[in-house]
């Protein structure tokens, strides 16, 4: 992103929505354990791209939200009245994908601004 699509006044908003588990099974205190796990790996992703942000002298901020990831990507993005959705991708097989869905997928389907979809660099490509 620095390299390659930042420009000097950009403002990046980061979002990060959290996998969801099905708690129904649970007893009360696994459910606060887990919770409080989930709360303490969010804050230390949101201190790691706050402090890289900084670093790197960019503007933005950092969201979290609860939902299903592609409807709430492009539902923040509305509302932040972003330009550009970047997103990643998770490398799912046809097939998984195709089961589970696919975040980056949706987001483009769905997104009223343009979406850049990236992708992991494998090992492969570092010999390249």
């Amino acid at each position: 992103f620095c390299d390659h699509i930042y420009k000097d006044g950009d403002y990046l908003l980061l979002i990060h929505i959290p996998e969801t588990y099905d708690f129904t099974m649970a007893s009360p205190a696994v459910v606060e354990q887990l919770l409080k796990e989930l709360e303490e790996r969010v804050d230390n992703l949101e201190k790691k791209y706050r402090e890289k942000l900084l670093s790197r002298r960019i503007s933005g901020k950092f969201r979290t939200a609860s939902g299903k990831p592609g409807e709430k990507i492009v539902s923040i993005a509305k509302e932040e009245r972003a330009t550009l959705i970047i997103t990643g991708t998770r490398g799912l097989g046809k097939f998984r994908r195709t089961i589970l869905g696919s975040v980056s997928d949706y987001i483009v389907h769905h997104s009223n601004v343009p979406v850049l979809v990236c992708r992991w660099k494998t090992t492969e490509d570092h010999s390249k």
